[in-house]
């Protein structure tokens, strides 16, 4: 039978110990620093999205701000155009005044807001830029048309000689009105459209799209509410 050596298993093990304390002492900070390195990586992609996310709230944020003031702006044209024509409310002179006011700016303020809707393209869903684009073409084209239309019926109307009444004529006559190319506001008189502003159709119509395009940037939230991450 073989008598093993104690003192030489001793050796060899204690030069296996030594070793293998060796190889961890150099593996384990490897290790420990491709994990620091990962981590490091990690946080990184983390702050940049966070980063990334700010700017496209930013950007949101003030789109609508910016969007919102344009379209109001527009609306104020309009209505001052409207309001000042009627015999209720208006005036001659304040009516010249908004007949400038809108020539001179209607036309340079609708291709602001057109290029506004554009942007939705980058900021916000498909559908809410399909439906700004709805409300362009259908709301805003069509009424300034119309406006335009019954601003020059006016001109013609001024320009022509009045014949004077005869006795037995009793008709009322025909106001201006909007032709078919106005879509929905074929037919529109001055009259239909300042009720339709007093009922604040156009305005409820604005308030409509804004509270959605908020709900979509997720800056509906209240000051007592959360925001759902």
């Amino acid at each position: 039978m073989q008598n093993l050596d104690p003192k030489g298993s001793f050796a060899k093990n204690l030069i296996l110990s030594l070793l293998l304390i060796g190889v961890t002492s150099l593996v384990i900070p490897l290790v420990l620093k491709q994990i620091d390195d990962r981590k490091a990586v990690d946080q990184q992609r983390f702050q940049d999205e966070l980063s990334r996310q700010d700017t496209v709230l930013d950007a949101q944020a003030s789109l609508i701000d910016t969007m919102a003031a344009d379209f109001w702006e527009y609306e104020l044209y309009a209505t001052d155009l409207v309001i000042s024509r009627d015999p209720l409310h208006g005036d001659a002179e304040w009516h010249q005044r908004a007949i400038e006011t809108y020539y001179g700016k209607s036309g340079q303020q609708m291709g602001i807001m057109r290029a506004e809707i554009s942007t939705l393209l980058r900021l916000a869903p498909k559908s809410t830029y399909d439906s700004f684009l709805a409300f362009f073409n259908d709301e805003i084209q069509p009424l300034d048309g119309c406006l335009l239309e019954l601003i020059n019926q006016d001109r013609k109307a001024a320009a022509t000689p009045v014949s004077p009444p005869r006795d037995d004529d009793r008709s009322t006559p025909t106001p201006a009105a909007c032709s078919p190319a106005t879509g929905k506001f074929s037919g529109a008189t001055w009259d239909t459209l300042a009720e339709a502003i007093l009922a604040e159709e156009f305005t409820n119509r604005l308030d409509q799209e804004f509270a959605a395009l908020a709900e979509d940037f997720r800056l509906d939230v209240g000051p007592e509410e959360t925001a759902t991450p």
